[in-house]
């Protein structure tokens, strides 16, 4: 048996009943990618997922999922004889016992059962009650008159379950942030197709693809363009007009437009980027500004505030970040000796207008 806890799910009041849903869906669905048929139930604000424990670290990974626990389900009374077998090869330095009725109905409180099982732990180990930093806590939830007992639990993602608010077109690289802007965007909700620009990287995006599947109800589709192959005119024509600095702003551009038309053929509901104001020349928060006038779409960017220590630390966390460090990356071929970190909306006209002479441009 798994414990599911969910939090924010709680606070929907008469949509409660459909996210619940979402989220035991969404768990079935990530158990039968490992091949497990597991039956999911909801009682009294919890889930319960008959499953091994042992994917108890799929579960927690799935949108929604506050926190799991692997427990052991038994009547009250055998709490003691399951405590003595399964304990009986530890020792750690002190423990607690946390219990917690999830209604009133059990006719213990919740301080009679520490109560009650903390000095019969005592009683027959020796151990050392300590209740501020225990090395062991024994869990005991009360549902439905029956104890589940478990020894560890585990953090999950938290937010909402995914694809129940819709579908986005993910612009990622291969690099840090654009990755995490999935993750966030998975777990408040959102089903995500992938559009990368390749630069020779493709099997490192469909490998951090499979990570963010992880946190996904459904297989995320990748989009791979050719980077090279779509930018080429239009970088020639930016030399021809003396206006190579614009470089990585039409780059961003252009990302944009073909992100739109993708999610336009997908039925999705706008673009998300790893965009972090002022971390690079396409970032300022004037070029952000051209960028995002020329899509009809709108752009969520979940890093916009954040710094670069914050995102490390959620790519770490969620598994990309290892990924990022394994392959060696080389300057894009495109890249001028130096950028537009202030665009204007007049310099910008005039270049789509050219582009558009020359039939590299519709819009």
């Amino acid at each position: 048996m798994i414990i599911v806890r969910y939090g924010e799910i709680a606070l929907k009041g008469k949509n409660r009943k459909t996210f619940e849903n979402k989220l035991i869906e969404n768990i079935k669905r990530a158990l039968e990618r490992k091949g497990v048929v597991a039956k999911v139930r909801s009682t009294q604000g919890r889930l319960i997922v008959d499953a091994p424990h042992e994917f108890a670290e799929i579960v927690r990974r799935v949108p929604g999922v506050v926190s799991v626990s692997p427990a052991w389900k038994m009547a009250y009374e055998e709490i003691p004889e399951f405590l003595s077998t399964h304990l009986r090869n530890m020792n750690p330095a002190s423990f607690k016992i946390d219990a917690r009725r999830i209604n009133k109905a059990f006719h213990k409180t919740s301080q009679q059962i520490n109560e009650e099982i903390g000095a019969f732990v005592v009683q027959h180990f020796g151990w050392k009650v300590n209740l501020n930093q225990p090395e062991l806590v024994i869990g005991i939830e009360m549902i439905e008159g029956q104890a589940y007992v478990f020894f560890e639990t585990k953090k999950g993602v938290g937010g909402l379950p995914s694809s129940i608010q819709g579908r986005l077109v993910l612009l990622m690289s291969v690099g840090i942030d654009s990755p995490v802007a999935g993750f966030l965007m998975l777990k408040r909700g959102v089903s995500l197709t992938v559009l990368h620009f390749d630069q020779g990287h493709a099997d490192l995006a469909r490998q951090i693809v499979d990570v963010l599947n992880q946190y996904s109800s459904e297989p995320i589709e990748l989009i791979v363009v050719n980077h090279r192959e779509y930018f080429q005119s239009y970088v020639v024509e930016l030399e021809r007009m003396r206006k190579r600095e614009w470089t990585c702003v039409i780059c961003k551009i252009l990302m944009l437009k073909k992100a739109e038309e993708i999610a336009k053929e997908r039925s999705a509901l706008g673009i998300v980027t790893g965009d972090s104001l002022g971390q690079v020349a396409s970032q300022t928060l004037k070029n952000l500004f051209l960028e995002s006038g020329v899509v009809k779409m709108p752009i969520y960017r979940p890093l916009i505030g954040m710094d670069k220590d914050e995102t490390v630390k959620i790519a770490r966390e969620i598994g990309t970040f290892e990924l990022f460090t394994k392959v060696a990356r080389h300057a894009c071929p495109f890249r001028p000796s130096s950028v537009v970190t202030r665009g204007s909306t007049y310099g910008l006209s005039k270049i789509l207008e050219d582009f558009k002479s020359k039939s590299l441009w519709q819009g």
